[in-house]
Order: C-alpha cells, then sequence, then structure tokens
C-alpha cells in the first residue's frame, strides 16, 4: 500500500505507511462495494454548470458533472471517487452513465419543446480506450432520437496527448456526428500539436490559464490562444472564471463563452431548468 501510493509520484523514493493511508485504503474500499448499487439506484446524480455567452452573459450551453449523493444524503466529492475509478476501470461505466442520462435529458427538453443547448460529457482516457466506444455511443444518440451535436464530447488535454494511439477513434466520432471539445487547455505540453493533429470544434481555457489574467504576459497569452483558435475556426469557453475582471477581459478579447463560479456553481437539473 506504501509502494502504490508513491508508484505514480517520481519526484519521491521512499514512502511510510500509517493509519491515514490505512483509513483510506478503507474508504477506498467501500466506494467501490458500493458502485453497483449506487449505479443501480442512481445514487449518482448528473449536475450541471451552465456556459455563458460572453456578449449576451446568457447561457449558451452547460458541462454534465457527476455527483454521488449517499444513502444519508451527504455528497461523496467527484475528487474523491473519480481518480479511484479511472484507477480500477469503472469510470467508463460511469461516463456511459453520464453520457445516457443526458441523452435523455435533451431528449425530453426536446419533446417538450424546452430551450435547447448542447450539453458537453467528459470522456476519461479509459473510455478512449474501451471498446466499441463509437459504436455504443452512436446507438445511444440515434435511440434517443436527437441531435448529435447537442452531446458535445469533451476530451482533456492529457488524454489528448496520446493523439496518435487515438487519433482513428477520434475520426470515428467525428464522423459518426460528434463534435468535440478540448479541456483543461493550457495545462499540458501537447496543445499545439493536438489542435494540429485533432479535429476539435471547441477548446476550453483551463482557469490556470485564466488566473493569470491582469499579468501581462498572461494577458498575450490569452489574447493569443483565443485568436489562434478563431483562426483554426475553432470557438473558446474560458474555464473557472471566478471575479468581474475576468469576465471583461474575457469580453473584449471576444472569448465565445464563459464557464465559472462568477456566473453560475454547478446546479442540480431541477435548479438548472428553473435558470433556463
Amino acid at each position: 500500500m506504501a509502494m502504490k501510493s508513491i508508484q505514480l509520484n517520481y519526484e519521491k523514493n521512499i514512502a511510510y505507511y500509517d493509519d491515514q493511508l490505512g483509513q483510506q485504503h478503507i474508504r477506498e474500499v467501500m466506494m467501490e462495494n458500493d458502485f453497483e448499487n449506487a449505479l443501480r439506484n442512481e445514487k449518482f446524480e448528473v449536475w450541471f454548470q451552465p456556459k455563458y455567452n460572453v456578449q449576451t452573459e446568457k447561457i449558451a450551453g452547460a458541462e454534465a458533472l457527476i455527483r454521488w449523493r449517499k444513502q444519508d444524503g451527504s455528497m461523496v466529492s467527484p475528487g474523491a471517487f473519480i481518480p479511484l475509478f479511472e484507477r480500477d476501470g469503472l469510470i467508463t461505466r460511469l461516463d456511459e452513465y453520464v453520457f445516457k442520462k443526458v441523452c435523455q435529458i435533451q431528449k425530453e427538453r426536446l419533446t417538450q419543446g424546452k430551450p435547447f443547448f448542447p450539453i458537453s460529457i467528459n470522456l476519461s482516457r479509459a473510455s478512449l480506450h474501451h471498446e466499441g466506444l463509437v459504436e455504443n455511443y452512436t446507438r445511444i444518440v440515434k435511440e434517443n432520437n436527437i441531435p448529435f451535436d447537442c452531446v458535445p464530447i469533451e476530451l482533456t488535454e492529457s488524454a489528448a496527448m496520446y493523439s496518435i494511439q487515438i487519433k482513428a477513434l477520434v475520426d470515428m466520432l467525428v464522423a459518426s456526428g460528434f463534435k468535440l471539445h478540448m479541456d483543461d487547455f493550457g495545462t499540458g505540453f501537447s496543445s499545439l500539436t493536438s489542435l494540429n493533429v485533432l479535429p476539435f470544434d471547441v477548446i476550453k481555457l483551463d482557469k490556470s490559464l485564466i488566473d493569470y489574467i491582469g499579468n501581462e504576459s498572461g494577458d498575450q497569452i490569452i489574447q493569443h490562444v483565443i485568436a489562434l483558435a478563431h483562426g483554426l475556426n475553432m470557438k473558446v469557453v474560458a474555464e473557472g472564471v471566478e471575479k468581474k475582471e475576468q469576465a471583461a477581459f474575457l469580453q473584449n478579447m471576444n472569448c465565445d463563452q464563459i464557464q465559472g463560479y462568477y456566473y453560475s456553481s454547478p446546479k442540480s437539473y431541477e435548479v438548472f431548468d428553473k435558470m433556463i
């Protein structure tokens, strides 16, 4: 257990076992044991963080996020269970669960004549390597009789680092009709290569870039990234916007959409529906 705690951390050569590590292991085993019941009883809830049009400041879409509500009503932090499920492979089933829920919601909105916006869904790196992904997700969209572009798929920049390996799969997704968003742009080292190789429609500027707004070099980087994306016919979404000054700067830079606590935190579907 001590060795596993640092197996992906190349800056540490020594790890010590202690009670805290033991308690963490127990919590992780319990979460893995609870996974099947939680999935079957729909204890995983899809929440929505709105994306706002920069110019009109109105909702123009959303990102689907997962929350886990326990039997006692308390919530499990996504930071506790998502990395665990990414390691043990359960994330592929959770990704599909979220995708199905969002497709059902979009079908309901379309059928009822409600305002209709794209709702993006995150795909983990494990899901990208899961056999039959494209066929399965394509079937789910067709079964719900909704447009493919209303459920765009977000890939993290770290997943896009493996562009050569996943290019064939990404091409299949695009050929099926899906729109692709690059999430967390600015956190890795492969951004420009990925933009050149993979057919993204949207790039999402990571909060780490947005936090540099107000710094001269940071402002220049964001300005040129937005110009580059627009030159490649891509739209730009700024994530993690929390301050009025950040929103004003992005508006001046002709950023397309803003997502962050300045406008709204993630909401349950009932609240999100009322906001629209």
